[in-house]
């Protein structure tokens, strides 16, 4: 009889085919009625909260995070309950989250959402009062150094010619030194031109970037974010915009997804939007589905995922 994979909400096609193949498959539009959910023991989830969901399912075994950051997870609980939790980070993921974050800096810097206004309205002449900024030469400052920020800093670096600096309190100065980068405290991050946040969300990176920190950046600075919401303190940055203290800021992820429909972000003109898709390219949602049909696979086959976040499971339960 084979086993029965949850899968919370879509993705890409290539690994629905390569479950199916080897599973039964409750797709995301069944989660709420298929009577298969409460026995189930492997799960796949993207970026919802999981605790109503998971709390269905008394044999569950495992859940796959499809992608890198588990803030939607209580680990702990699962953990409890002795449910081993793997995410899927890196791959093709990491480049496309990467190029996101590059193409937000310059939206930000090129204007791309005004200058396409300008020629829409009727306003070509417009451009003669236009004085566009460089991503080229920028210092760069980068709030964590992962796989991401890393792919971050070779685009920037390599091909912008940039400065590129990070603060990551788990890596040693040598670590960051090591990839041709500048090793540099938070508050000095804060100063340069573009600042890119890539660090997970946890109780000690919760608002770490908040009125002080923003009050560090000068005038011509953007900020981008993404990695997570509530890393940047949202009302500090509303305030920060509305003052025009700081150039502009790129935000893919929010505190609240989807956002309430009056939220302050919206009406200002030096934020640029995206709606938590910076890693969704073609090439990285399928990487990321079929990495997470691996884990599952290596699961049932009772090995050991290689992107286990709580193997105290496995001790517990030996």
């Amino acid at each position: 009889m084979k086993e029965t994979v949850c899968i919370f909400e879509p993705i890409h096609p290539a690994g629905i085919d390569r479950l199916e193949a080897n599973f039964d498959v409750v797709m995301p539009e069944a989660i709420a009625t298929d009577p298969r959910v409460g026995e189930a023991r492997l799960l796949i989830v993207r970026t919802t909260e999981t605790r109503d969901l998971v709390a269905r399912m008394p044999g569950l075994k495992l859940i796959v995070k499809h992608g890198a950051g588990v803030d939607n997870i209580d680990i702990a609980t699962a953990t409890r309950r002795g449910i081993l939790v793997c995410n899927t980070p890196g791959g093709n993921n990491s480049t496309a989250v990467a190029e996101g974050a590059v193409a937000l800096m310059l939206g930000l810097l090129r204007q791309v959402r005004e200058m396409d206004a300008m020629v829409r309205s009727g306003n070509f002449a417009g451009r003669f009062g236009i004085r566009l900024a460089d991503l080229t030469g920028a210092k760069v400052g980068l709030i964590g150094f992962g796989r991401i920020a890393r792919v971050v800093a070779q685009i920037c670096g390599a091909g912008f010619g940039c400065e590129v600096a990070a603060y990551d309190p788990f890596l040693g100065d040598e670590d960051i030194r090591a990839a041709g980068v500048l090793p540099l405290p938070l508050d000095e991050i804060m100063r340069r031109d573009v600042v890119s946040i890539h660090t997970p969300l946890t109780p000690d990176t919760r608002n770490l970037v908040g009125a002080r920190e923003l009050a560090l950046m000068h005038g011509g600075a953007i900020i981008v974010n993404c990695s997570r919401g509530g890393i940047i303190d949202e009302a500090a940055l509303v305030a920060t915009l509305k003052a025009g203290a700081i150039r502009g800021a790129g935000i893919d992820v929010l505190e609240q997804e989807p956002p309430p429909a009056d939220h302050p972000l919206f009406a200002l003109p030096n934020v640029l939007l995206s709606p938590h898709v910076a890693g969704v390219t073609e090439n990285g949602m399928k990487d990321m589905a079929l990495h997470c049909a691996a884990v599952v696979e290596t699961f049932v086959a009772g090995q050991r995922p290689a992107t286990l976040l709580n193997p105290e499971v496995l001790e517990t339960h030996r």
